[in-house]
């Protein structure tokens, strides 16, 4: 009579990567969190430059360096940040911007939901961790990726635009107290510059986009020429009024990221 061997710890971890996923029950390897980093270089770049633009508009709004990091520690939403900027030079009340700032990230609440799909988790504590870290450009990287990841790759691609993001928020804060004050203050542009960047491609997609964003814009405008009701509450019915507008206009898009997870 044969007895049945247990299989070695080789032959678990072969048949682990032929299946396409890394020994140690999904948790990954060292290879996954340098896979992880070299993906995000792109995105750990282009956040350090955009960063130091953030750092510099922070010091000339009276923040100090404390608050202008822990801004990117704790909260490390990008343009998110930048619009927080706007309002609190505009004299906005702190619930405002919280409001406002919560309904801009909103989006980051579906991003999550497809990544918590994408990445192989093996501990409560990981979806949390990694769920903090989740932007647009990052969750595009995973997305994009064919199959589950690892926790370990997921990590790298998160970690390392943060990082980032912080180094630069420093160096913009330290190097707004060396450059003349006129230059310093000519950066409040890149705001604005911003700000475009993220609209232009939308609008180049049709009509549907350019009235969203039209009406939104309209909305604002009015509100603050003629309503009591200050900048703050100005923003936010403007930006629920485009977005209930948008959801009319815009037409579904087919293969969202979630189809790509369940594929």
């Amino acid at each position: 009579m044969r007895q049945n061997k247990k299989p070695s710890k080789k032959t678990t971890a072969a048949a682990g990567s032929i299946r396409g996923k890394s020994p140690g029950r999904g948790e990954g390897n060292p290879r996954d969190f340098t896979r992880g980093l070299k993906d995000a270089l792109p995105i750990i770049f282009g956040y350090f430059s955009a960063s130091i633009a953030f750092g510099l508009l922070a010091r000339n709004s009276s923040l100090s360096l404390w608050e202008t990091q822990s801004f990117s520690l704790f909260t490390f939403t990008g343009a998110a940040q930048f619009m927080a900027l706007n309002l609190i030079n505009s004299g906005v009340s702190g619930p405002q911007i919280v409001l406002a700032y919560g309904l801009l990230n909103l989006r980051y609440t579906l991003m999550s939901a497809a990544v918590a799909k994408k990445v192989d988790f093996t501990r409560f504590f990981q979806r949390p961790l990694l769920a903090f870290g989740v932007t647009d450009e990052n969750f595009a990287v995973t997305t994009a990726n064919k199959g589950q990841v690892s926790p370990a790759y997921q990590g790298a691609v998160e970690i390392g635009p943060w990082i980032g993001w912080n180094l630069g928020t420093l160096c913009g804060w330290l190097f707004g107290s060396i450059l003349p004050a006129s230059l310093s203050a000519a950066m409040v542009a890149s705001l604005y510059a911003l700000f475009m960047a993220l609209l232009l491609p939308d609008l180049k997609k049709g009509m549907p986009w350019i009235l969203t964003a039209a009406s939104a814009a309209g909305v604002n405008t009015l509100l603050e020429l003629f309503s009591p009701l200050g900048s703050g509450w100005s923003f936010v019915i403007a930006m629920m009024s485009g977005t209930i507008l948008g959801m009319f206009l815009i037409p579904a898009t087919v293969g969202t990221a979630s189809d790509e997870v369940e594929a």
